[in-house]
């Protein structure tokens, strides 16, 4: 199997006792359902639930397939509210493909909110107009 990202092999490998498919190039990969929970260190909740939205996102690449559900169309994702972290989302399976830098990120901001420092009205205001289609 080839990325999708930057054509490379994706193989099967596991990382931190979750199995995963991985990229060789540009180290993207795929986890199933519930991993994410078990992928970033958290005291509670659900990280994927709390992720879940229908809001128009923009990423560093297109529209992904789902290598799990027959090439289904993933959907962008925000993980947790405002914290600028565009996440592939497959709403049939609920895989997620995460990119090589993503992981860092999201434990970064799982750390701030647990430490209750939560984003500033501004921090919340220009990720709200980010995220709005331009026109």
């Amino acid at each position: 199997m080839n990325c999708q990202i930057c054509k490379n092999t994706i193989t099967p490998t596991k990382a931190q006792g979750i199995e995963i498919y991985s990229c060789n190039g540009c180290k993207g990969f795929w986890i199933k359902k519930g991993e994410l929970n078990k992928l970033i260190e958290h005291t509670a909740g659900d990280l994927e639930q709390s992720s879940i939205d229908h809001h128009f996102h923009k990423d560093t690449h297109g529209t992904l397939k789902c290598i799990y559900c027959d090439d289904s169309a993933m959907i962008k994702i925000n993980f947790i509210e405002f914290s600028d972290i565009i996440l592939d989302y497959c709403e049939q399976c609920g895989c997620f493909w995460i990119d090589s830098d993503e992981v860092e990120k999201m434990q970064q901001y799982v750390k701030k909110i647990e430490k209750n420092d939560k984003p500033s009205r501004s921090e919340i205001i220009m990720s709200i107009f980010y995220s709005l289609p331009q026109i």
